[in-house]
């Protein structure tokens, strides 16, 4: 009798950390409703419009010539949001990555659009001052986020909460 009572006491000892591993799972975060939050809650240009993902003429072209390679990944959610006047005045980009490499990609491809800014510019030196001064990449898990916008650490902040 002793044997079965230890025998159930170690199953569910076993059951126990199983279910708190469980609960450690990543958070899921819905980002085209964080992407109208940031809309809502800071001010950014009337030029600034979500990329329609689905638009192989325009909207894969923006992406594409923006973010190499992004488009030909296979992600959980993407929302970007991109000025669409040849003076970039601001944008933001999110993304739920399936993987952890893929994240890392993700990442890497936000970075490269922040280098491509802050070199080129578009010639325009307000942009270059604006993406070398209020553009970051910020990532928790498997979401990334790219924004640039004067309220800059505000809204990693808000990003970062949401986990």
């Amino acid at each position: 009798m002793k044997k079965i009572v230890a025998l159930c006491a170690a199953a569910v000892l076993c059951l126990s950390l199983l279910s708190a591993c469980a609960s450690k799972q990543e958070k899921q975060v819905d980002l085209a409703a964080f992407a109208q939050t940031l809309q809502d809650d800071h001010e950014f240009s009337g030029f600034v419009e979500r990329v329609d993902l689905t638009d192989e003429e325009f909207g894969a072209v923006m992406l594409e010539n923006s973010y190499p390679g992004l488009k030909d990944m296979d992600l959980a959610q993407v929302e970007v949001y991109l000025s669409m006047v040849s003076f970039n005045t601001g944008e933001f980009a999110l993304v739920q990555a399936k993987s952890a490499e893929d994240a890392a990609k993700v990442k890497e491809i936000f970075e490269g659009r922040i280098t491509s800014m802050t070199e080129e510019g578009m010639n325009y030196p307000d942009t270059v001052e604006q993406w070398t001064k209020s553009a970051k990449v910020a990532d928790n898990g498997s979401y990334v986020m790219l924004v640039c916008h004067p309220d800059v650490d505000a809204i990693v902040d808000e990003f970062n909460a949401l986990f």
